[in-house]
């Protein structure tokens, strides 16, 4: 089995180092080789660390590697690929070009994946004519090591597909969870962002400081990050291009459950060039641009925050989904833990706080600031009624 990973960024090269370490004969494409170069490097600074760890031997190290080719010629890179991993920039116009090429030089055969976050796996299948091949195949950051793969089917992905698709993520030492359907933002960059969001909604309210808020994910929620160091470190302008590159770009029906408006700090901070560690300075200051060290909160500023507040709305967004099918109750914990790092799932933390408690603050909330976003499910209704 050959497979092809198209786009060799931070995600794309990582996929193509575990596609390589499971045996397969991979294929790596990008638009200039000075970036397949870096790839490699980055590839081979990787198996490097696991040959230190003695997780893998030279051997292996040498065996991997040579597994992987490079071309900046896309038609190349998948002639004869039996699946593609397509892992470029989040931009739906790109992504649907890329799709349009590859349906006309892979064989008849090939299953064509893609690694988007957010965008609904149906649209990028419109651009082909084997609509029923396309799927997606979301990994975490970084791949080599995040356990997950998030599986996410168009309206028209095959069962033949999604079967290949799980039966690979297998091989490739992933545990697979499989939506029923492809929401803008599936369910892990859905959730994901909206805790972000919420967090700067926050500050912007004046309802807490960043340290606050990042205290009680930390202490409180048991986050190994809080929601606006992350934001730091990924960058805030990633969180405003999902919004407005991303988003607002794509027919509204995609937009399902009580999605959290970008909230207008991002904006300001983005204007200002304040975008997290990569500029020196976001939520918190950093030694310099580009330079991470990580934030030094105290442990006492969590007592601040209510960590129902910070996470109602987070829990009744994931209560959503499920009532939806858009995911079970098991599967959607199992991304939030897996994929997100959290130490409990959606569900574990709505039985912790109490259902009937979690709606008491959305309608305190929904009567403060008027937001959609704060109006309790009917599934958190339901559960608050059953005292489940």
């Amino acid at each position: 089995m050959k497979i092809a990973v198209i786009g060799s960024g931070t995600m794309g090269h990582g996929i193509a180092q575990i596609c390589s370490m499971a045996g397969y004969e991979v294929y790596l494409n990008d638009v200039k080789k000075e970036i397949l170069d870096t790839a490699i490097s980055k590839i081979r600074w990787s198996l490097d660390k696991l040959v230190e760890r003695k997780k893998i031997t030279e051997k292996q190290r040498d065996e991997t590697l040579s597994r992987i080719k490079t071309t900046v010629d896309l038609k190349e890179s998948v002639r004869n690929a039996d699946f593609v991993f397509e892992s470029v920039f989040e931009d739906v116009d790109l992504k649907k070009r890329i799709f349009r090429d590859l349906d006309e030089y892979v064989p008849s055969h090939t299953i064509l994946g893609s690694n988007t976050s957010t965008i609904p796996i149906t649209i990028i299948g419109e651009a082909t004519n084997r609509p029923g091949q396309v799927i997606g195949a979301h990994f975490f950051n970084p791949p080599v090591l995040q356990p997950l793969m998030e599986i996410i089917p168009g309206e028209k992905t095959s069962k033949e597909t999604i079967t290949a698709t799980e039966q690979l993520a297998r091989k490739l030492g992933k545990e697979p969870v499989i939506l029923k359907r492809d929401p803008w933002g599936f369910v892990s960059s859905a959730l994901f962002e909206h805790l972000l969001r919420e967090s700067a909604w926050m500050v912007y309210e004046g309802e807490a400081t960043p340290a606050e808020i990042d205290a009680c994910a930390r202490y409180k929620l048991g986050h190994p990050m809080g929601p606006l160091e992350t934001i730091d470190l990924s960058g805030i302008d990633i969180s405003y291009h999902t919004e407005f590159g991303v988003r607002r770009k794509i027919d509204a029906k995609w937009i399902e459950g009580p999605h959290v408006d970008m909230c207008p700090l991002i904006v300001e901070y983005v204007k200002q060039g304040k975008l997290g560690v990569k500029s020196g300075e976001g939520f918190y200051k950093y030694p310099g641009p580009g330079v991470f060290k990580k934030v030094e909160i105290p442990r006492e500023l969590a007592e601040k925050v209510d960590p129902i507040r910070l996470i109602a709305s987070t829990l009744n967004h994931g209560a959503y989904f499920v009532r939806a099918g858009v995911a079970t109750r098991n599967d959607l914990d199992k991304i939030v833990k897996l994929g997100l790092g959290y130490p409990k799932g959606i569900f574990d933390y709505i039985d912790e706080y109490g259902a009937d408690k979690i709606v008491n603050v959305l309608k305190q909330l929904k009567e403060r600031y008027g937001k959609p976003w704060y109006e309790p499910d009917p599934l958190l209704i339901e559960m608050a009624k059953n005292n489940s």
